[in-house]
């Protein structure tokens, strides 16, 4: 996993929001996310409890709030870019990113992702996005 970025913003008086940016690469252990592709190029999330890949974020996580940069910080949004990019139906690219925010004690999840995962793995984004959620708010004692 590769830091892109780590900026710190004043948004008004005692409210300093922090954005981190990583690329995450096969040698992050992301195989085991995303099956072979099928017969049109496409490849779909395998059943998993996404265990490995919520301690990876959560390890992260830990790390970035542990450096002198996080004092002070109101709110933290992580973005971990993937190289998985996906097109739609209108021709765009889309790169499945996965995104956190920890504001006070509530850690959130959301993931960009094509139409194609959105119609064939909704649900399965639903479970990746709660496991990313519980996993670090509970390994942050939140």
């Amino acid at each position: 996993m590769k830091k892109l970025y780590d900026e710190t913003h004043p948004y008004a008086e005692n409210d300093n929001r922090r954005s981190l940016w990583y690329d995450l690469d096969q040698a992050d252990g992301l195989d085991f996310l995303f099956g072979p592709e099928e017969e049109y190029g496409v490849s779909f999330l395998q059943e998993t409890d996404f265990a490995q890949l919520a301690d990876t974020v959560l390890t992260c996580v830990k790390a970035d709030l542990a450096l002198p940069e996080a004092q002070g910080v109101t709110e933290t949004h992580w973005v971990f870019y993937t190289q998985r990019v996906d097109g739609d139906a209108i021709g765009d690219k889309v790169r499945f990113t996965i995104m956190l925010r920890l504001k006070g004690r509530v850690v959130a999840c959301d993931v960009m992702y094509s139409d194609f995962i959105f119609a064939s793995d909704f649900l399965k984004i639903a479970q990746l996005k709660q496991a990313l959620s519980l996993s670090v708010a509970e390994g942050l004692g939140l």
